[in-house]
């Protein structure tokens, strides 16, 4: 089971990265949307991610990353973890050519949670 992906209250980074298995160099843009697993709330709705392009600090290593790499990331907005929440769920929309969406996972959902800072 992997880790909880976690950011603190007020924090704006790390961004949330995304691993699809597959290239999306072809793909016309990405959003992300998240809701509050206790209350169903849905507070971050479609935003825009960031389709990895360049070169990115990953656990300390520079990483190359292409479009094909099939990585995005989701840069928190101000908003995004003005409160604490336990338990969140999220998804990534992919808009592909010919009007095609597609959401993944496509079982089940990201899972985080934004955590108590002082």
């Amino acid at each position: 089971m992997s880790k909880l992906f976690t950011i603190r209250v007020g924090d704006r980074k790390p961004f949330l990265a995304y691993k699809f298995g597959f290239s999306l160099a072809d793909a016309l843009g990405v959003t992300f949307s998240a809701r509050d697993a206790a209350t169903d709330l849905v507070f971050i709705d479609n935003q825009p991610a960031i389709i990895a392009n360049g070169t990115y600090t990953i656990e300390g290593e520079e990483v190359a990353l292409t479009p094909a790499s099939g990585i995005a990331f989701y840069p928190w907005a101000a908003g995004d973890t003005a409160q604490q929440r336990d338990s969140c769920i999220a998804l990534f929309h992919i808009n592909w050519p010919g009007n095609l969406p597609e959401t993944l996972p496509s079982d089940g959902y990201e899972r985080f949670k934004i955590g108590n800072n002082f």
